[in-house]
């Protein structure tokens, strides 16, 4: 027998809420929604298939990141999504950490990788 899981949400502890939000929205362009608690000192984001994530304001000293441990988002339209950042004048790279780059795997998978104000990578994929 096997439990049938689906990723719920994940949580992510940052410095500030607003600057955080800001590059989630602005950035990335991930629609924030209504908290479904009902507060506001969590932030909920959510694309996709109700695929969502929130946010929360704490110390984060201890925590320790570096790019292999990243979220990655597909992009249908990934021409697009690079014209966006680099309209934003976004910094991003390919893995080895060339500014500007795009990464590409042996399967022919594009990639760029960029950090959140927390430290926090992100990768944006053309993965289908």
């Amino acid at each position: 027998m096997s439990i049938d899981y689906r990723l719920d949400h994940i949580a992510l502890l940052v410095r500030d809420l607003d600057e955080t939000a800001k590059f989630l929205t602005e950035v990335l362009q991930i629609r924030e929604v209504p908290d479904p608690m009902g507060g506001t000192h969590i932030r909920w984001f959510e694309f996709g298939n109700r695929q969502r994530f929130h946010i929360q304001a704490g110390d984060i000293s201890r925590t320790h990141v570096e790019k292999r441990t990243h979220f990655a988002l597909s992009a249908p339209d990934f021409e697009a999504v690079l014209a966006h950042l680099r309209a934003l004048g976004a910094a991003f790279s390919d893995m080895q950490g060339n500014p500007g780059a795009v990464n590409t795997r042996p399967d022919g998978m594009r990639a760029v990788f960029l950090q959140d104000p927390n430290g926090y990578w992100f990768e944006i994929n053309d993965f289908r």
